[in-house]
């Protein structure tokens, strides 16, 4: 089964978005003190950095090649609505847009035409992360005890901004919802 120069461009946009969350979330392991915390960043950070590593995999093994594009859906958040900067900000980020990939990856996997190395890459993915949903939503409900307000306040703004940077995308990729 052959794949489309269009597919490989979304594959790379999947290599490049989920090595650049793997980045992100290693830089903030730094600033992080909580040994918790620590060990679900890192965990979660080499994870992204893994499932970039897969892509890049898979895209070699349908023929293609990767290459470097700054074009990620994170440059995208950052676009519309200014770079994370704080723990609480990268977090809710980190949720909404997990939720989106775990949609998104699902729809993917479903869409009659995906090549079955794609669709066993997909679901590799998805079964990690329901990991990652679980561990940041309980810090997000952690955080949300002491400051319920600025969680729900962030998680609003990143919602918002996903719904477009989505939509974009969708545009774009020429993306249908899977029968």
């Amino acid at each position: 089964m052959d794949i489309s120069r269009q597919e490989l461009e979304l594959l790379n946009f999947y290599r490049a978005s989920e090595l650049h969350g793997g980045l992100l979330l290693g830089a903030l392991v730094r600033r992080a003190r909580d040994s918790r915390l620590i060990l679900d960043l890192t965990r979660h950070s080499a994870e992204e950095v893994m499932h970039a590593q897969l892509w890049t995999e898979t895209i070699l093994s349908l023929g293609g090649r990767p290459w470097p594009i700054r074009d990620t859906y994170q440059a995208r958040y950052a676009a519309a609505v200014g770079t994370p900067l704080s723990l609480l900000e990268v977090l809710a980020l980190t949720q909404v847009f997990e939720r989106r990939v775990y949609r998104h990856f699902s729809e993917h996997r479903r869409r009659s035409g995906t090549h079955p190395l794609v669709r066993q890459t997909l679901q590799r993915m998805l079964d990690e992360e329901r990991g990652h949903l679980a561990w940041v939503k309980r810090w997000l409900d952690g955080q949300a005890v002491t400051r319920p307000a600025a969680v729900r306040e962030t998680m609003r703004r990143y919602a918002v901004a996903d719904e477009a940077v989505y939509g974009a995308l969708r545009e774009q990729f020429g993306w249908r919802r899977a029968a």
